[in-house]
């Protein structure tokens, strides 16, 4: 279960209380405390006659005491830089889903995409006592507060040599779509990216293959949005181009946009290539090619790594292949 990092959280029993289980039962609150605590040095029957007690007066003990006591809070805090990008939204349900099979739960705060703000989110669920955090595409790395915890995992950051990450090859995501276009004849060719380590890697491997076949390449920028995307795209039209590969699926659907109100088919007069596979990747019209980001997997790797931490096992970095998904905005669909 994710948790935000605003909601309160009602800490009295509703019904008894332990004071009143330790009367019933005739025996002190700490032993009381003891048995909600899986302590062994409770005798089987008073053990049973505090159960029977708590029972009667549907006393339930509060798990976040149970958990102070343990020293564990049972939560590993999580911080997304915008909840509305699908992207994050899958690798979420990825890390929920293995914090799940554990019985933990994730506690959420967004940064706003600003680093100044995720420092202060990041103070905040230290100060609900996570036990380790996950923290997607990170601005500031090691500027986090980690000398007060060093288990936090980092998904895709900015800072590549952090110890604990799950990220993915975007090199050879750019290798792949240059690949794709040059396969279909395309010569003209565009790039769309966006400030960052993720899109100067996608560019790299981009403009590798494209030197390889003896071309060069046409570049806008913008921010993952589809306003930019929009943007780049009457900017490459400024010249005739017959293919684009663009760093973002979101940013894709505004050149499709871009292209669309220049009168120009596609895929027949201009290909589009996106990256991450979102969710909104085959709603677009032509539906979208895109170099696969495996969210959900990178969340659950996430959350397994950040787990091990937890319960001190090794935990090395895993990083994750990209693939392309062929649509009708590439020629082979044509």
């Amino acid at each position: 279960m994710i948790t935000r990092l605003a909601e309160e959280v009602t800490l009295r029993p509703r019904n008894g209380s332990i004071r009143d289980v330790a009367r019933q039962a005739g025996v002190s609150i700490a032993t009381v405390s003891r048995v909600f605590n899986d302590a062994a040095s409770v005798s089987p029957d008073t053990r049973a006659r505090i159960i029977d007690a708590a029972a009667l007066l549907s006393y339930e003990p509060s798990s976040l005491g149970r958990n102070l006591v343990r020293g564990r809070s049972y939560l590993v805090g999580l911080i997304v830089p915008n909840i509305s990008v699908p992207l994050y939204g899958t690798m979420l349900h990825g890390i929920e889903d293995v914090l799940a099979q554990h019985k933990m739960s994730a506690l959420l705060g967004s940064s706003l995409d600003r680093s100044d703000t995720e420092i202060q989110v990041a103070q905040g669920l230290l100060g609900h006592s996570v036990d380790a955090g996950i923290v997607i595409n990170s601005r500031v790395g090691v500027a986090l507060p980690v000398q007060r915890m060093p288990d936090w995992v980092h998904i895709s950051p900015e800072i590549a040599d952090l110890p604990y990450r799950v990220e993915l090859d975007n090199e050879k995501g750019g290798r792949l779509a240059a690949l794709e276009l040059l396969a279909a004849g395309h010569r003209a060719i565009g790039y769309v990216g966006a400030v960052g380590r993720e899109s100067a890697e996608r560019e790299r491997g981009f403009a590798q293959e494209l030197a390889l076949a003896g071309l060069d390449y046409r570049r806008a920028t913008g921010d993952y949005s589809e306003t930019s995307g929009l943007e780049a795209g009457q900017e490459m039209l400024r010249e005739p181009l017959d293919a684009v590969f663009v760093a973002g699926d979101l940013m894709a659907a505004g050149v499709l946009r871009a292209l669309h109100d220049a009168g120009l088919s596609v895929p027949s007069q201009v290909a589009v290539i996106g990256f991450d596979d979102s969710l909104i990747a085959p709603l677009l019209y032509p539906r979208l090619t895109s170099v696969r980001q495996p969210a959900y997997e990178m969340g659950a790797a996430a959350a397994q790594l950040a787990l091990d931490l937890i319960n001190q096992k090794p935990a090395t970095p895993k990083t994750f292949m990209p693939q392309i998904v062929r649509r009708e905005s590439t020629r082979a669909f044509s």
